[in-house]
């Protein structure tokens, strides 16, 4: 992590709160690498369970100058994939499901047909 002056370090939990509202598909991990924190202040700030939350202002982190726009936007862009990879995995398997339960049915109503052509 870069080193950040004593003066910007109580920027860190605005920049955080910043990112958790505007870019909510953001990881802890992913915030925390911008704006240079921990992923356990990140969950915490998430939460609303940080020690001064009550008088954290949600501040841009860009204009803030812990992050640059350019890593901003890369984060933003990886986190908008990963979701997009996920919603289409969570459909794949829903599908998975669906052809599993209609091949079940369909077994059934083949045992029942050959149960009732042997009685």
């Amino acid at each position: 992590p870069k080193y950040t002056p004593l003066s910007k370090r109580q920027d860190r939990p605005d920049a955080i709160l910043w990112l958790c509202k505007n870019a909510s598909e953001l990881t802890d991990g992913q915030i925390s690498k911008l704006v240079g924190s921990t992923k356990g202040t990140v969950s915490l700030i998430r939460k609303r369970s940080y020690w001064n939350f009550s008088n954290l202002k949600p501040r841009d982190p860009v204009i803030l100058a812990l992050c640059t726009q350019e890593t901003f936007q890369k984060s933003l862009d990886k986190a908008k994939r990963r979701v997009e990879r996920e919603k289409k995995a969570k459909i794949r398997k829903v599908m998975k499901n669906k052809r599993e339960e209609t091949i079940q049915g369909i077994d059934k109503y083949f045992q029942i047909f050959k149960c009732s052509i042997s009685v």
